[in-house]
């Protein structure tokens, strides 16, 4: 899955070798930072985001929501019918 934010933008991906555990690459170390501060994040060779950290499941669900909580619905560009 990808979410692309104002900042930055995350590529999640199941941790294969970790049950209950993702994969969150970034291309900005600072959002990532700022949404998983107290997970060590790590350098990766992804040109696309070269920037990683795995979390659990509840840390991921808990980013979301702080996600979900910036969103400016007054900049939308949809319309509704």
């Amino acid at each position: 899955m990808v979410i692309e934010t104002t900042n930055a933008k995350f590529l999640i991906e199941s941790d294969q070798s970790n049950d209950g555990f993702v994969l969150i690459y970034s291309n900005s170390s600072d959002e990532l930072q700022r949404f998983f501060g107290s997970l060590n994040i790590h350098s990766d060779s992804n040109d696309n985001f070269p920037f990683k950290v795995c979390a659990s499941k509840d840390e991921f669900a808990n980013a979301l929501i702080i996600m979900v909580k910036e969103i400016d619905y007054s900049d939308s560009t949809f319309q509704s019918n």
